[in-house]
Formats: C-alpha cells, structure tokens, sequence
C-alpha cells in the first residue's frame, strides 16, 4: 500500500490515500503509456512533501503499451512454476511480455517470446521469475533471490533495499546470470501536471545496481557487463503503472515515459480552472484577486514547493518574491500565474 495524497473538491479536504495492490498493475488492461524525451531536469531534483511537478509540455514520441496478462493465460511449463498452489514462493498474479535485455550483441538463437513474471498480491511488488521461449521450447526460469521493488504498504520517506539474482542456461548456447541490488526512497510527493490533467502522486527513487555475467558458445570468452541506473516513478491512485518514469544512465535521462490518461483509464484529472484571476501578470506587493466568493488555495514556485497557501478571495503578493512564472491550486485546480516589478 503506497500513501500518496489526494487533492480533493477543496484544499482542506486533502488527506493521506492509501494504495494496495489493486492500484498496482492490472492483467487484461491496456496502460496507454508513451515514449518521451525529457528536457526539464527540474522534474527528478524536485523532492519533498507537497511539491508539485510540471510535466505538462510533454510530448508523445511514439506509443509503448504495457499489457499485463493474467497468469491462468501462462503456458503449461510456466503455470507448473508460477501458478501452482504447491509453490506459493513463486505464485505470480501476472506476466508481463517484454524483450531480453540489450547485452549489446546479438543473441544466436531466435526469440520468440520473453515474459518477466510479478506477485502483486503479496506483501511486496516483486519479480518472481522469467520465460523464456526459444526454438520451439519454453523455459520458465525462477529468480534466486526474488526482485522486489519495494513492499506494501509504501509511504512517504520509507526506503527499502533489496537483492535479486537469477541463472538462465542454456546448454551450449547461452549462459546469462543477473545479480542485482535496489535501493528505492518514497522521496517525495505532491502533483504532477501531465498534458492529460493533474495528479495526486508519490514519487519513488530507485538505484539499480546490476552485473550481468553472459556466455554465449559461438564467442568463446565469457564476459560481464556492469549497469548502474537511476529511476523515477511517479504513482498515482488506480494508476497501474507510473504516470511518470524517467531513467537516468550515468546522471543523464536517457529514458522515459508517461501515461495518456485521457485515453486509457476512468481516472479523474484535476481540471484547469475556468477562473478568470487577475491581474495577471500580477506585481510583486501587489494583490491578485480570485474573485468575489472565498477559495481555497496553494502557491507553487518554479521548482514545485508550496511556498502559501490559505483561504481568501484575494492574495497579497509577498514585495521580496522574485519575478517569474508560478502555479495556483484554487479549490484544488490549477492555474499560473506571473509576477513581475
């Protein structure tokens, strides 16, 4: 269960929502998830509570699906492994079709399928195991040391670490042998503006530390690869999947993706608001006005902390701000704003 922080009709309704593994992938739904390239680094040095995150000027570069399918759909050999009431270590809820992991040469033998296999329903989101179809053949193979990602419940400011190891063999073809460690932080949360709407979210940070050890028949030598990641996951109620997932490599973003809510699922955005608040730009010391009745509100910097907030009809505009965009939730929708002298 993942704490995150809904917003409500009104700012003084936000309270703690707790997420179980309901909110966590689903087998048979479709997540409309999208390639991106991320130009605003702001978004992963951005932490803390209520912070709020704006991913709204992403663009779609190209669509990435994520379908989960239920594990009573797996194949003979792998429900024998991971859908068995005999083996619950490795009882999985769902499996997810993927592809082998880039070892930078290519494979001798022709892949036909690559499946990672995940308990949701336990008390922690992991990895259980893999399959692996080849040739005709099918190789369910079993993790060593399960791959959790982090456990449920997860809160804001819990942090976890685990291990995960496992050997795929296949006889004067292909040896592979992961053996990783993950550390992950809940670091932060607040909301993140995606071009779909805005969302109550939790953000985890995770470093992946990974040795691959690979042996491939044809080449003779074995040899090792070394991947060090970090990655951002940005969750939200009934979301399935991230909202949000960036992957830096070696410090860079090199990877990344987000959700086409308005195309995917029954989640409800936070909508912009119709309000007309003015001046706007508006000058430092000055007053901006939401109009006649009394709203709720918070104000957000250019780096996402909540530096006000309050309920009033109009807001004095502190003299020492600096000048610049910011960003208003008035009765928990969203508007910008500007301050200039």
């Amino acid at each position: 269960m993942i704490l995150v922080f809904a917003l409500g009709s009104g700012l003084e309704s936000k309270a703690q929502i707790v997420i179980d593994s309901n909110d966590l992938p689903q087998a048979g739904i479709t997540y409309d998830v999208v390639n991106t390239a991320i130009t605003d680094f702001n978004l992963v040095d951005i932490s803390g509570p209520d912070v709020t995150w704006d991913a709204s000027s992403l663009i779609a570069l190209g669509d990435a699906p994520i379908e989960p399918v239920d594990i009573n759909n797996a194949s003979i050999t792998a429900a024998l492994v991971f859908n068995s009431p005999f083996n619950s270590t490795y009882q999985c809820d769902y499996y997810l079709p993927t592809v082998f992991p880039d070892l930078g040469i290519e494979i001798p033998i022709p892949l036909e399928g690559f499946n990672n296999f995940y308990q949701t329903s336990g008390d922690h989101y992991a990895i259980a195991g893999v399959g692996l179809s080849a040739s005709g053949f099918d190789l369910p193979v079993t993790y060593d040391d399960i791959d959790e990602f982090f456990p449920i419940p997860f809160s804001f400011e819990e942090s976890f670490e685990s291990t995960a190891a496992f050997e795929l063999n296949l006889e004067g073809i292909l040896s592979y042998a992961l053996d990783q460690t993950r550390s992950v932080t809940a670091d932060a949360w607040g909301t993140l503006i995606l071009p779909g709407g805005s969302f109550s979210v939790l953000r985890t940070r995770t470093e992946l530390n990974a040795i691959d050890d690979i042996s491939i028949a044809q080449l003779g030598e074995p040899f090792t690869i070394e991947r060090d990641q970090v990655i951002y996951q940005w969750w939200g109620t009934g979301t399935g999947v991230p909202l949000l997932e960036i992957t830096e490599i070696m410090g860079i973003p090199a990877l990344a993706t987000f959700q086409n809510i308005s195309g995917s699922s029954g989640l409800m955005p936070v909508e912009p608001s119709a309000m007309n608040i003015y001046p706007n730009p508006v000058r430092a010391g000055g007053t901006l006005n939401l109009g006649s009745k009394m709203h709720s509100y918070s104000i957000f910097n250019i780096q996402g902390n909540k530096i006000k907030d309050g309920k009033s009809s109009s807001i004095d505009i502190p003299s020492n701000w600096s000048t610049g965009n910011y960003k208003i939730l008035i009765d928990g929708k969203l508007e910008r704003f500007v301050i200039q002298r």
